[in-house]
């Protein structure tokens, strides 16, 4: 039978849930409570978002890029509440109800936070009044990494033959990294299946990014992305490297917005051009 591990604060928490926001009245994951005292003011969720988390180990800043179940939750103290928590005592509650079921802190003051949890990779963190002694609200972010489910079903024979190239976001990198993913398999046997049911046809493999960092770097980091694609191709999916070239356009192509997250992951994409 499947274990189900629930994380239970250290303190029991009563907090009388009619007081959520209707909307968000369901919007916690069921292996995590909140602060005694505490509602939901508000959340933002989602099935499957791109989030980065950036926290701080011996002055460095970090950061972590996961994508899957997002939860965004916004907490606020019960009018009345008599009890008086401070910033340290919400984060030791989150911390040790992370230990107790064998995960960590990745950030020197605990608020970003990795566990393994129900099969899932976990990550949680925590956003607080800096230096608070009677903090009054909380934020806390969770992102469950799952792959994404693909909705639309247009295949990519389907998108080249009409638009002479096609979009793939299931190609998956790290932050400013051009290793593959593992969870990319399915979109690259796409593109194997296409050329092989296409042999006598020619592509070319382009990266492409976002606008976060310098331009030149992003230059050079969508060209050696495009390379590991290709290089996928030619010794996993054993296509001819006569039929395949690779470039990168960096931020040059933006297909969206670089002004919000949902733009920035529209953007970071590979696409294949027919020849």
């Amino acid at each position: 039978m499947k274990k189900v591990f629930t994380l239970c604060l250290s303190l029991v928490s009563l907090t009388m849930l009619s007081q959520d926001v209707k909307r968000c009245e369901s919007a916690e994951p069921s292996y995590i409570n909140r602060m005694p005292g505490f509602y939901i003011s508000d959340c933002k969720n989602s099935e499957y978002n791109d989030v980065e988390f950036i926290y701080y180990v011996k002055g460095n800043a970090l950061k972590i890029n996961k994508g899957g179940k997002y939860y965004d939750l916004y907490y606020r103290m019960n009018e009345g509440e008599s009890r008086k928590f401070s910033e340290a005592q919400i984060i030791q509650n989150y911390f040790n109800a992370v230990v107790k079921i064998k995960g960590k802190a990745l950030a020197d003051k605990k608020t970003t936070l990795s566990a393994s949890i129900n099969g899932n990779e976990v990550y949680i963190q925590l956003h607080t009044a800096a230096n608070s002694v009677d903090t009054k609200s909380y934020r806390i972010e969770i992102i469950e990494v799952t792959p994404m489910n693909q909705d639309i079903e247009l295949t990519l024979q389907e998108a080249i033959d009409k638009n002479g190239k096609a979009a793939l976001y299931g190609i998956l990198f790290d932050v400013g990294k051009s290793d593959i993913k593992p969870e990319s398999a399915e979109a690259l046997k796409q593109i194997t299946d296409y050329l092989n049911a296409n042999p006598a046809i020619k592509i070319i493999v382009v990266g492409h990014t976002d606008n976060t960092g310098g331009y030149a770097a992003n230059i050079t980091l969508s060209k050696a992305r495009a390379e590991s694609v290709k290089t996928y191709l030619i010794k996993t999916g054993k296509i001819a490297a006569t039929r395949l070239l690779s470039e990168g356009a960096g931020q040059f192509c933006p297909v969206s917005t670089n002004d919000t997250e949902e733009g920035r992951m529209l953007n970071r994409r590979v696409e294949i051009v027919k020849l």
